[in-house]
């Protein structure tokens, strides 16, 4: 009931907000200014009280009383007239230390407790009269303490020992009159200290609302500022006939136009019709919303200005007056060119490759889903996936920067055949596509047969004349599926790449029958090793001198249960492509120095490896792991390595063939002159043997451009230091040509077919070779 009672009074039951710290700083300052622009009349007020009390008092024996009261009060007062006169004089501080509050609240004491004093002192001897002024007096003063209810602290310090004091020389006096007295000033006092609370809870809030209303009103002038000093922001208001009124100086330099010309001017003057019909919707909709008299934000619309196509974002709201009629438009306008351009730019990415411009694998996937989705009775379309020839050999030779300037003159040559049944994407790399609606067997071939013209004609870019040819995989829908045709043109593509490139092919059944074919190869081929299902072949390294075996290479061989022996070209690329290179060479080399091991010392043996090993293993561990379980010395290890390891010739490369070497191994650069063949591998890396390639062997003695050749890598090879090997050597004409050359050793069907271990042991045991000549019958 009290509660209530209280809550009634003095509203004890409204919360205010808890105020973030930098408002509570305010609302202090704010308190704090309004009390000591009150305190000076509470300070008059109780000096002025002093004195006449003095004055009507003073008598010898109250005399040392009233001169200790004038002594204090008077320095009392005029340290706080001077306090709140500083106070006054300067600027309003934006935030108080607490100690300043605690400062006031004790000046407050100090000042309550002298007053109070005073009915302690002279109420028990005065007289009636003398009793009715004290009681008079502390009343008054009393009151005086609500002109610091903003700061109850202070207030109540200041008020607390005058009502105590009262209190006291009341009841001390055990008359029952004044002892009513009291009550009633206890009662009284309580009004007192209710309305102190009260008052320091309003003022308080309203202090609260006046800092946040000042804020707001401080960061709504900090915005319209920054939008006044945006340069692509204006507003912009017209009135009921759609007229511009009140143009602003920013709207003039947006619109470069004089504010007179553009006063009363009407807005559709200004915002004319868009001719373009991806631009006619949003131009409908500001005008249908203007029409209906409804607010409409950030309509995008492009504008003339001055004969410059710009982009404006406009905002708006009807304006209606009192009466409730239409008076205009008025709202915000925003130059978006920048923002319109930047946006149309990253749209065009999304859909187009950024290097050649051309619609890129996301568009060429919509564009082929509308080919597929077209009427059921008429589809017919053709897909044609193209892919360049040797264009790795391009960026590898001449960097990328060429290869990429390559890429762009492609793309223009394929922009030539480009019309609205045409769609050509870059899909990545140097592949392309194209989806050629209403295209049958007959129409894409045609297409096909002019950009293989067109695109493997020579290129100049700057000083260089580049050649590049062009494969093309084609599938049409819907004899192909409509669903199927870009995995199959993927598949003649594959076939193609097959065949040497520089041509197309359409997809046939069987394509997919033959890559079904591969498929189960490789799963077969990752348990063959498990299941020793490989064999090791060997082929003699003849002496050019003395025609005797100085070593074999090892020449991998898989032993199928059911399709009998298959040869390497076809199970190797299936084994690079799956990872089981890396065990199966790891293998091939153990195995291979654990059957030498057993030869006669003076016998190599040559383990090729592939550039997938030197990527995904540690080579020279596995060699190392494999001279020590077989004891073979490391020099009679000769390892045999393509130049496509060159490709990627890292320094990480070129390390591992250094060490290999330190541990004594051969190095053989295999199938020199083919490829990617550049002197600057037997430079950098530590070879001891160059072979040469079979193509070069072919067609000796009668080929002379062969001969040039071989003879060059000999004087080459003998230069640095390197033995020269020739493999292919299958007739005597051949070797007597390679023997004049200079030619070191030889390898070939002349001397001895691979063979399996068991016959390379009974081949070591022969003092000379009987020489086959594959093509003596």
């Amino acid at each position: 009931m009290f509660r209530a009672l209280a809550s009634y009074l003095i509203d004890m039951d409204r919360k205010p907000r808890r105020l973030e710290l930098q408002l509570q700083e305010r609302v202090r300052v704010e308190q704090l200014d309004f009390a000591l622009r009150l305190a000076p009349f509470t300070v008059i007020t109780s000096i002025s009280v002093v004195q006449v009390v003095s004055y009507l008092f003073w008598r010898p024996e109250l005399a040392g009383y009233l001169v200790l009261l004038q002594g204090l009060a008077i320095p009392a007062t005029v340290i706080a007239l001077e306090r709140c006169w500083r106070w006054r004089s300067s600027a309003k501080p934006q935030r108080v230390d607490s100690s300043y509050v605690e400062w006031f609240a004790r000046l407050a004491l100090f000042a309550g407790t002298l007053l109070g004093s005073i009915p302690l002192v002279l109420f028990a001897q005065a007289g009636a009269d003398g009793r009715l002024l004290i009681a008079s007096t502390c009343a008054g003063l009393i009151a005086t303490g609500i002109g610091l209810a903003v700061v109850p602290r202070a207030a109540i310090s200041f008020t607390g020992p005058i009502v105590a004091g009262s209190f006291v020389a009341l009841a001390t006096t055990g008359e029952a009159f004044y002892i009513f007295v009291a009550v009633l000033l206890a009662i009284y006092s309580g009004f007192i200290f209710a309305t102190i609370v009260h008052l320091s809870r309003l003022v308080t809030m309203r202090a609260a609302s006046q800092v946040e209303l000042e804020r707001q009103q401080e960061l709504t002038n900090l915005l319209l500022n920054d939008f006044e000093e945006n340069a692509s922001d204006w507003l912009w208001e017209t009135d009921g006939d759609l007229r511009l009124r009140h143009v602003s100086a920013r709207f003039g330099e947006v619109a470069n136009t004089r504010i007179e010309d553009l006063q009363d001017r009407p807005l559709g003057e200004l915002l004319p019709p868009p001719v373009r019909t991806g631009e006619a919707h949003a131009a409908a909709m500001l005008w249908s919303s203007i029409g209906a008299r409804l607010p409409f934000h950030k309509i995008v619309l492009p504008v003339d200005v001055s004969g410059s196509d710009r982009w404006w974002a406009l905002s708006g709201k009807p304006i209606i007056d009192t009466a409730g009629r239409f008076s205009g438009y008025r709202g915000v306008g925003s130059d978006v060119t920048q923002k319109k351009t930047t946006d149309d730019r990253l749209a065009y990415l999304a859909s187009h490759d950024a290097l050649t411009e051309l619609p890129n694998r996301s568009l060429f996937q919509e564009k082929l889903a509308e080919a597929r989705n077209g009427d059921p009775d008429q589809v017919r379309f053709a897909v044609l996936r193209l892919d360049l020839d040797a264009f790795k050999s391009v960026n590898d030779t001449f960097g990328h920067g060429i290869g990429d300037a390559l890429l762009r003159n492609v793309a223009g040559r394929l922009l030539s055949f480009a019309d609205p049944a045409r769609t050509i994407a870059r899909l990545a790399g140097d592949e392309f596509a194209i989806v050629a609606n209403g295209h049958d067997r007959e129409a894409a071939a045609e297409l096909a047969g002019h950009l293989v013209d067109r695109i493997s004609a020579p290129y100049r870019i700057g000083d260089l004349r580049i050649s590049v040819g062009v494969s093309i995989g084609i599938a049409t829908a819907p004899e192909n599926g409509s669903e199927e045709v870009m995995r199959r043109a993927d598949v003649a593509l594959y076939r193609m790449k097959q065949e040497g490139g520089r041509s197309f092919r359409f997809y046939e059944a069987q394509m997919d029958e033959q890559i079904e074919e591969c498929r189960a190869l490789t799963g077969e081929l990752r348990g063959a090793l498990e299941r020793r299902e490989f064999i090791l072949h060997f082929q003699p390294l003849v002496s050019a001198r003395a025609a005797t075996i100085e070593g074999f290479e090892v020449l991998l061989r898989w032993q199928h249960p059911t399709r009998g022996l298959v040869p390497p070209d076809e199970f190797i690329p299936l084994a690079e492509q799956s990872g089981a290179i890396i065990p199966l060479g790891q293998w091939v080399i153990r195995e291979a120095c654990r059957i030498a091991a057993a030869w006669p010392s003076k016998l190599t043996v040559a383990v090729n490896l592939s550039p997938i090993q030197f990527r995904h293993s540690d080579v020279v561990a596995i060699v190392r792991d494999a001279l020590q379980e077989s004891g073979l010395a490391a020099e009679r290890l000769e390892l045999e390595i393509t130049e496509s390891v060159f490709l990627e010739a890292t320094q990480e490369i070129l390390d591992i063939l250094r060490t290999l070497r330190g541990m004594g191994v051969s190095l053989s650069l295999d199938d020199f002159g083919t490829g990617y063949s550049s002197l600057s591998y037997l430079r950098r890396a530590p070879f001891t043997k160059i072979k040469i390639d079979r193509n070069f062997v072919r067609d000796l003695p009668d080929a002379k451009t062969d001969v040039a050749i071989v003879r060059a890598v000999v004087q080459l090879g003998t230069s640095l230091g390197m033995t020269v090997t020739a493999e292919g050597v299958e007739t005597l004409a051949q070797q007597t040509c390679l023997a004049e050359q200079g030619c070191h050793q030889f390898q070939g069907y002349l001397y001895s077919r691979p063979v399996p271990a068991e016959e390379a042991e009974a081949l070591i045991r022969k003092p000379r070779l009987n020489l086959v000549n594959p093509h003596a019958a």
